[in-house]
């Protein structure tokens, strides 16, 4: 039989190391963002969403191999590290699982 509260404490740890990561230039580089985050773990996947938020700038998702690299990640990086100079602090937060307010039914 299958046992709940594995599987669910599996899933949150997958949740828990994936990143979402604002406020970058629209013209970032996989290669970039990965040179960035390697600092503080084991990358397994970078994905830079298409197209501009209504902020004008690039945003991504980075996920990690644990979720203590990801949260060292935050910790040290959100609102504190610029990729491009001038262009502003990063956001670095928990990628949610909800997939936002586009998701909801208004």
């Amino acid at each position: 039989p299958d046992d709940p509260p594995e599987a669910t404490a599996a899933q949150l740890g997958a949740q828990t190391s994936k990143l979402f990561v604002g406020n970058l230039p629209t013209d970032i580089q996989q290669e970039a963002i990965r040179m960035v985050f390697e600092h503080y773990g084991s990358v397994t996947n970078v994905h830079i969403m298409q197209g501009r938020s209504r902020s004008g700038q690039a945003c991504a998702f980075v996920e990690y191999a644990s979720s203590s690299e990801a949260e060292t990640a935050i910790l040290t990086l959100h609102e504190k590290y610029e990729i491009r100079p001038g262009e502003g602090n990063i956001l670095v937060k928990y990628a949610s699982s909800t997939g936002g307010p586009r998701s909801r039914p208004y």
